[in-house]
């Protein structure tokens, strides 16, 4: 009889736990845990400022005392033009902490978009930071220029129903460098590579900003520009870079199919602000303007932050790649010609150069590198090739003018090349084409 009275004792006592009220694990009475809500604004393409659309992923994570890495969320709503109202987020249930509810103590929550899923980003957390590098790839340049984070410090309130959302406001961490080239040379731009540049760093969890890591790319190591867009003889390149405190020289050059190079530098080196886009607008030219000294050519940067407005970043200059090299004529018996004043040749391949004279009777010539002053390179011999009238120059001015018999309206086609140091040239009723 004692056994069955302590086993009803027991049944009771097991009864009336099961009835009391809910507790935390803290063993604080009453309080709940609540879905954290997640607004996003910013969330923009950032070259067209088009709504990123519903359904694209962004990564969430959540510091103490909620503790949760890249959680994978979804763009539920989002507006389609800017500026406008907060979107939203939905996904995994993250929780606001039990002891959180009805007070003021923050969790530091960080998004970052896109979403992706690996070992460092699956490691990333609160008081860390994530390795960020940009490697050659057309495809990782654009993924680098869409990519946006932020970093909120948010409480639930005191609101213990309705718990505050927690907004992020997205923004580039990176810097995005843009070269709007006209080309406005009879060749056409093959490539353009950067250097000078760090395409390597980290983004803190605490500030959710980038800071640049290792050496800047050397000239030998140049990387490829992306192509962004490509209208007419109009092409605009592209590379995104970590945004740089101090002062740097970013360097580009300009490679054309024909073999030509051209290399353009800032006049000063300046900084590099995270989030803004800097756009320069050059126009190529495979001819120089100025024959007895260095071709410049220059481009302002426009800068542009995420709000549009524009700043003043200086100018840019841009020289030749075969500054020293680039030869010229003075002589008589073709337009444009004088003893005076010089007719540059065009580029026309690596160490090659061109140029079609209007010949407007017998004429002469000499031929000089642009330097400062002009050299003369002077005649050592010639012999006749193929039809082709070829020039042995020297070093240095000596021998005679180059004669050039013909009539009125015929073309003189004159070839330089750097490396041999020969001019050849051919007089004919049009253009010769070159047969070597």
């Amino acid at each position: 009889m004692k056994k069955i009275f302590a086993a009803i004792i027991m049944v009771a006592a097991v009864f009336s736990a099961c009835t009391k009220p809910d507790t935390d694990n803290t063993g604080k009475m009453g309080r709940q845990s609540s879905v954290v809500k997640f607004g996003v604004t910013n969330l923009y393409s950032f070259e067209t400022k088009a709504a990123i659309a519903a359904s694209s992923h962004v990564a969430v994570y959540a510091g103490a005392p909620i503790n949760v890495k890249n959680a994978d969320y979804t763009v539920a709503t989002m507006p389609t033009a800017e500026p406008a109202a907060a979107g939203t987020l939905s996904g995994s249930a993250i929780l606001w902490g039990i002891e959180q509810i009805g007070t003021d103590t923050n969790t530091k929550f960080f998004a970052m978009y896109p979403y992706a899923s690996s070992d460092d980003r699956n490691a990333f957390g609160e008081g860390g930071t994530l390795t960020y590098a940009i490697d050659a790839s057309a495809e990782s340049e654009a993924y680098a220029k869409d990519f946006l984070v932020d970093v909120v410090d948010q409480n639930p309130g005191a609101d213990v129903e309705n718990p505050n959302t927690v907004t992020f406001n997205l923004e580039h961490p990176f810097v995005l460098l843009r070269y709007v080239i006209t080309n406005a040379s009879d060749d056409a731009i093959r490539k353009v590579e950067i250097y000078g540049v760090r395409k390597a760093g980290t983004i803190a969890y605490a500030t959710a900003a980038a800071t640049p890591t290792g050496d800047a790319i050397a000239e030998g190591s140049a990387r490829e520009m992306a192509l962004e867009s490509e209208e007419g003889n109009v092409k605009t390149f592209y590379s995104v870079i970590m945004p740089e405190s101090s002062s740097i020289n970013p360097t580009i050059k300009v490679t054309t199919w024909g073999g030509c190079t051209s290399t353009y530098q800032l006049s000063a080196a300046q900084a590099f602000v995270a989030g803004k886009k800097y756009t320069a607008s050059i126009t190529y030219s495979n001819v120089h303007t100025a024959v007895t000294s260095n071709r410049t050519m220059t481009a302002a940067f426009d800068v542009t932050g995420w709000d549009a407005q524009n700043v003043t970043a200086g100018s840019q200059t841009g020289y030749n790649g075969n500054d020293n090299e680039w030869p010229f004529l003075r002589g008589v018996g073709f337009t444009g010609g004088t003893w005076d004043d010089g007719v540059a040749l065009t580029c026309y391949g690596s160490n090659s150069f061109k140029k079609v004279l209007n010949m407007t009777g017998d004429g002469e010539f000499k031929v000089y590198k642009a330097t400062s002053p002009a050299t003369w390179l002077g005649k050592v011999s010639s012999e006749v090739i193929s039809g082709w009238t070829k020039i042995t120059m020297g070093a240095s001015g000596e021998g005679d003018n180059i004669a050039v018999t013909a009539t009125n309206g015929q073309k003189c086609t004159v070839r330089y090349f750097v490396d041999s140091n020969e001019v050849w040239f051919k007089v004919d009723d049009a253009e010769s084409e070159w047969p070597f």
